[in-house]
């Protein structure tokens, strides 16, 4: 496994390199993330290093977690999908925390994220927790969160750490739509810290490094009397932003997509705690999540057999389909249309009405629109009766013998309905001389026509 290495120059900044050799973009694996652990282990226990860099060795940082293992996850289970989530939670937070004193919040190592391009998912939850993160001016890049597009949500603490670092209603884009900006732009939103030119990129990241002191490593949810922007769930400015949150999440995804809701949730519940157990809550909605069937067909449908398919997997095989012969039964305004559209597209047609007359008439259609485009030019007597050849006007339903497909568009006529007959009601037909009351009134219980 050499998805990570790790490099330590003489002024004592270690750079840890990401470089998934197998492929054209970094993903992570569980074995890489234990490799950057051990890095990160071996990093803040040497005494000569200084400070670390957390970079990319392709074009870009990360494409994100490899879904394809995050598939895999279910099948041990909700108790193996939370505990693998917490592991990741754990590497991070030790990223996070750097090494520091624990109550005094000194003594850490400061740790920048170097980003030459391309940031997604996990290519941006791992810089979430470095102390600063600085990006090359690439147009071309895009940072973001996109997750819940394709069922799932930012579980590696991307959820807690952007809510808690721009707010919930800052935040809301990059979480609940998957919004993915460029360098700049992120900048511009406070999901990264600096933007430079490409080649000043490790320059710049070193200085920092050599630069930093112990306030600089310190996020804001670590620092006492911190308060998240816009507001917790149950303060004045904080309570119409969730209220109206979850109404736009259902509004939208009318409660068929779970992730959403999930990520909500995650959200509300955590900012009522502190940051780790917030890391707990983040958790635990992920495994729901994941265990979710919905999701998981999500995530097989929109990113694996999508993937594969771009890739050039073979598509299931079906019988050719294609028409080559089209019947058409009714030669009036719309049959003689689709014939002339049919034949002019290289399909043999037979035209069939309840007599030639009208059959020779539908094909007339055609005939006619032909005539016209030979006056302005734009067919030629060969195609003219190329596309008239095609066209087989009969009265005979045998000549359907062979049709791949038969379009009805026969002429409806209303027939007249007919006229109800006049009625009486018993009540006016007075009884008939020569019977009893009794046989009148079983009469009159009759109606007539």
């Amino acid at each position: 496994m050499t998805d990570f290495t790790m490099t330590t120059d003489a002024d004592g900044v270690a750079t840890i390199t990401w470089d998934v050799k197998s492929k054209s973009m970094n993903v992570m694996s569980t074995e890489a993330f234990q490799l950057l652990s051990d890095l990160v282990d071996q990093a803040l226990a040497d005494g000569a290093v200084k400070g670390i860099i957390i970079t990319s060795g392709k074009k870009d940082f990360a494409g994100g977690m490899d879904l394809n293992v995050i598939a895999q996850m279910r099948a041990g289970g909700a108790q193996a999908i939370f505990d693998g989530v917490m592991t990741m939670h754990k590497v991070l937070r030790k990223i996070e925390r750097a090494g520091m004193d624990p109550k005094t919040l000194k003594g850490g190592k400061p740790i920048v994220a170097a980003l030459p391009g391309t940031a997604l998912g996990i290519g941006l939850e791992l810089p979430l927790s470095c102390h600063r993160i600085i990006a090359a001016d690439n147009p071309k890049a895009k940072i973001g969160l996109p997750e819940i597009m394709v069922g799932i949500f930012p579980g590696a603490g991307g959820t807690t750490r952007l809510s808690r670092k721009l707010g919930a209603m800052m935040a809301a884009p990059f979480l609940l739509e998957g919004k993915l900006s460029s360098p700049k732009e992120a900048k511009g939103a406070g999901l990264i810290d600096e933007v430079v030119a490409p080649e000043d990129l490790m320059k710049r990241a070193k200085e920092w490094v050599l630069s930093a002191t112990d306030a600089d490593l310190v996020k804001p949810w670590d620092a006492k009397g911190y308060k998240m922007p816009g507001g917790a769930p149950y303060s004045a400015p904080g309570f119409p932003t969730f209220v109206g949150a979850s109404a736009m999440v259902h509004g939208k995804t009318m409660g068929v997509y779970p992730a959403a809701k999930a990520l909500l949730g995650a959200v509300y519940e955590g900012a009522l705690v502190p940051f780790d157990t917030a890391l707990k809550i983040e958790a635990r909605h992920f495994t729901s999540v994941l265990m979710n069937p919905s999701s998981s067909a999500m995530i097989r449908s929109l990113f694996i057999n999508k993937e594969a398919l771009e890739k050039g997997a073979n598509r299931p095989k079906v019988e050719d389909q294609a028409v080559k012969k089209l019947g058409v039964i009714g030669a009036g305004m719309m049959g003689a249309g689709i014939a002339y559209v049919s034949a002019n597209a290289g399909i043999d047609v037979v035209l069939i009405d309840s007599t030639q007359e009208a059959a020779d008439r539908g094909k007339a259609h055609s005939e006619g629109l032909l005539d016209k485009g030979l006056k302005r030019g734009k067919v030629t007597a060969d195609k003219k009766a190329e596309v008239l050849g095609r066209i087989t006007a009969t009265t005979d339903y045998a000549a359907l013998k062979g049709v791949d497909l038969v379009v009805e568009a026969v002429f409806e006529v209303a027939s007249t309905p007919p006229t109800p007959l006049p009625f009486r009601s018993p009540a006016s037909r007075p009884p008939q001389s020569g019977r009893s009351s009794s046989s009148a009134s079983t009469s009159s219980a009759r109606w007539t026509r």
